[in-house]
């Protein structure tokens, strides 16, 4: 069964999906450029090697073959794990399926009950004016009853990278958490979150 906006592996009888988490199109963009510039930059170091060596020929095909390469294999993995990385916010709990290899993908669930604390920041100033950032829920641990250490992700929190409008999610994290443990009546009726700005997502 593959993951879909409706319907996840493990999802249990009656659980309600809230909002699915996916990394913003341009992180996807980010990411390949990254190997495109890599693939580049190893075509003109050859094609330099090539002038300076007197195989200019030899060095620029090799130059092409090793650059459509890295291109090519680049974008096939960096594809694939975006599109495997997927989390659900459910009304019972927050799983994500991380994609750790190019054929694994491992599930983590955190139930409303273990989840003590949520932070949200931006990876940099550009993804904060684009309202790209992170969030990361933080567990209750036997180490960390109910404290966390800012900025430190431990093996038992979950992390969501490259979240449109990570702030208000964050906010809706934490509505959820309250409305879970102090109103669990309530949580029948949660709206679903919507990206979108205030005023237009509903």
């Amino acid at each position: 069964m593959h993951n879909s906006e409706t319907d996840f592996f493990g999802k249990q009888d009656g659980e309600r999906i809230l909002y699915v988490v996916r990394p913003h199109r341009l992180s996807l963009i980010a990411k390949l450029l990254k190997i495109y510039l890599v693939a580049l930059a190893i075509f003109i170091v050859l094609t330099i090697l090539g002038t300076q060596l007197l195989y200019l020929d030899l060095f620029i095909i090799g130059g092409i073959l090793i650059a459509f390469v890295i291109v090519v294999i680049g974008t096939k993995v960096v594809t694939d794990y975006q599109n495997r990385d997927i989390a659900y916010i459910t009304d019972r709990r927050l799983i994500r399926f991380e994609p750790t290899t190019l054929l694994a993908t491992n599930p983590r669930s955190l139930t409303w009950d273990e989840v003590v604390k949520v932070k949200t920041y931006p990876p940099n100033a550009l993804w904060k004016q684009l309202a790209i950032g992170n969030v990361v829920i933080h567990a209750r641990t036997p180490a960390r009853p109910n404290q966390f250490t800012p900025g430190v992700v431990d093996a038992d929190d979950i992390e969501l990278k490259d979240v449109y409008y990570y702030k208000d999610l964050g906010n809706y994290i934490d509505k959820i958490l309250f409305t879970y443990k102090q109103k669990p009546k309530d949580m029948e009726v949660i709206r679903v979150f919507v990206p979108k700005p205030r005023g237009e997502r509903y």
